[in-house]
């Protein structure tokens, strides 16, 4: 499954010259002053099928994130702070500038670059109608508009484009998630005829494979299928999928009230609702909804699928249990691999990448990986998504520090997990062990945690950060993410960050991921999973992820007494847990030792 997504100009010069001319052509054809190039496509997701790529095709950028904007004389791609270093070396910097969005948004560069009165053209399929709103009142400030363009630019422009994907549907287990899809939308259904709603389109597919228990493998990682949905108050679904992906089965497991339209349909049925009470997630759902909407009265809500999802059944936190005890025996076996054959046997990224894929599909219940392997030793760790390529492989020598982040998806769960490494037996500098540690307390605090009902990501994050805050360091990106089972390995809408204000709630599964990056040099990041119980009257978080911390990149004088107690009770219980499933006694031996008290 590993795959060499390569890390440089993936098209020579003049070929990005050429395409990025041609569209140009087109935005004279169509009158337009810029033109606005999102990495999503019409399903707003991380992962996009190949023949969703457009930001790529047209800027050889392939990170998950991004936004490319197009002028008559400039361009300029707009990436987030995980991509900064990514962006500035696979991008042709004669064609496009790379932009870090935290400092220059998309917004304020269109206002500081555009005449008065400018047209600015997008395809509102692959935006949402909250981007469109905000975008529409920045650019009014000038006089500019927004046109909302019949046919993309980059559509009519690639050749050679890749079919949509048709991948057979599958049926999600009962056991496996804990409440059946008929329980499910007559639940909504009824919250929707309270609140006074008539219906609401779902856009989002991971959303449409928990409300139906349905799974796919239309995109790389996460098992969708990648489709729409309009859910009735009634508890009718109306499903926008080609019907000869759908098998009898299937649709025996889905339940009654599910009704197949064919995808050219879509339009005919929103317009079908004129003068109902459409309930519309402005923050996920694309702005093409709201135009074919146009006649109905909408309200602006989450989509009813997302908190329900986020908080798992007790079938679904038991079969995310069984997921990480097989992963976790899977990364005790790499980890003894590694430390017994790198740096002699001259390890490099793609082959640690490589070996741990091994051990996961060695257990006979992977499915795919949940996103590539970031496998980077040295400088390339300081790279937070960094994706390695044959071209830049690097071999893990003597002393360097090595941050593994990988995952796998299992039927029954999805797991992440993130270790930072120290390679052979040269001591670690003192600044790598202060900063370890550092991350490591945040990571702790984190875990320790007791917090009452009602409290937010925003509120907790700090926690993760402060060890580092206080040497005046810090990290780049969210300390936590939501996790799906057996769905996406991000997930919505609870999130720990400066700016995640969705309340955790009982059963929610969330990474711990506090990090710290120093460019040219190392990376650090320690990463478990961990889901949400009740404790008393307040929230506490237990732990998934069963895989030893690196013992020798651990300062314990500067631990306090109740985090050593935190990280020697969690090493006793993946030696518990995972010694008994281990394949040899060598590995036996190895967890034992890394896993003694400290």
């Amino acid at each position: 499954m590993f795959q060499d997504f390569e890390n440089a100009p993936l098209r020579s010069t003049s070929e990005g010259a050429t395409r990025l001319a041609d569209v140009r052509r087109l935005m004279r054809l169509a009158k337009l002053d810029a033109f606005i190039v999102p990495r999503e496509d019409a399903y707003q997701g991380e992962y996009v099928p190949p023949y969703g790529e457009r930001l790529n095709w047209l800027t050889g950028f392939n990170g998950s994130a991004g936004l490319a904007v197009v002028l008559p004389r400039k361009a300029a791609l707009f990436v987030d702070g995980r991509y900064v270093l990514q962006a500035a070396y696979q991008v042709d910097k004669k064609l496009f500038t790379p932009i870090h969005s935290a400092e220059v948004s998309p917004a304020r560069w269109l206002l500081k670059n555009l005449k008065k009165n400018a047209r600015v053209g997008l395809d509102a399929r692959l935006h949402t109608q909250n981007f469109v709103t905000r975008l529409a009142k920045h650019l009014s400030t000038i006089g500019a508009k927004i046109v909302m363009l019949p046919t993309n630019p980059i559509d009519k422009l690639w050749q050679e484009r890749p079919a949509p994907p048709a991948t057979k549907v599958e049926a999600q287990p009962l056991r496996l998630t804990g409440r059946s899809s008929f329980d499910k939308r007559k639940t909504l259904a009824k919250q929707m005829r309270e609140a006074g709603i008539d219906a609401t389109p779902i856009s989002k597919p991971e959303n449409i494979a928990w409300l139906l228990n349905i799974r796919g493998r239309d995109v790389p990682h996460t098992p969708f299928a990648l489709s729409f949905g309009v859910l009735h108050k009634s508890g009718r679904f109306d499903w926008y999928i080609e019907k000869h992906r759908v098998s009898n089965s299937v649709m025996k497991a889905v339940g009654k009230n599910v009704t197949i339209c064919k995808p050219a349909q879509l339009a005919a049925g929103l317009a079908a609702l004129a003068k109902k009470s459409i309930a519309l997630d402005a923050t996920s759902t694309p702005a093409w909804f709201v135009q074919q909407l146009k006649n109905s009265r909408i309200i602006e809500a989450p989509d009813p699928c997302a908190l329900p999802k986020a908080c798992k059944t007790k079938a679904e936190i038991k079969g995310a249990e069984a997921a990480h005890k097989r992963d976790g025996v899977a990364l005790c076996q790499f980890l003894c691999w590694l430390e017994a054959t790198a740096p002699d046997v001259k390890i490099t990224e793609i082959d640690a990448a490589q070996k741990i894929e091994a051990f996961r599909m060695a257990s006979g219940h992977l499915r795919d990986l949940s996103f590539d392997s970031i496998s980077g030793t040295a400088a390339h760790g300081a790279i937070v998504h960094y994706r390695v390529t044959h071209a830049t492989n690097q071999k893990l020598r003597n002393g360097d520090i090595y941050l593994l982040d990988s995952g796998g998806q299992y039927s029954d769960g999805t797991t992440d997990v993130t270790r930072t490494l120290l390679i052979g037996t040269k001591k670690p500098k003192r600044e790598v062990v202060d900063a370890f540690t550092r991350v490591l307390r945040g990571h702790i605090a984190l875990a320790m945690v007791q917090f009452p009902h009602g409290t937010s990501g925003t509120q907790l994050d700090a926690l993760a950060r402060a060890p580092l805050w206080a040497a005046g360091l810090d990290f780049a990106h969210g300390t936590g993410h939501g996790v799906g089972s057996y769905l996406s390995v991000h997930e919505g809408p609870h999130r720990i960050s400066k700016g995640g204000d969705e309340p955790l709630r009982d059963g929610m599964i969330v990474s711990n991921e506090p990090g710290y990056y120093k460019a040219g040099d190392f990376g650090i990041r320690i990463e478990n999973l961990q889901y949400v119980v009740p404790l008393a009257d307040m929230l506490c978080f237990k732990t998934l992820t069963l895989a030893p911390i690196e013992r020798r990149l651990i300062d314990p004088t500067m631990l306090a007494p109740d985090e050593r107690a935190w990280l020697n009770a969690y090493h006793k219980r993946v030696a518990a847990e995972i010694t008994p499933h281990l394949p040899d006694a060598a590995t036996k031996r190895w967890l034992k030792r890394v896993c003694k008290s400290l």
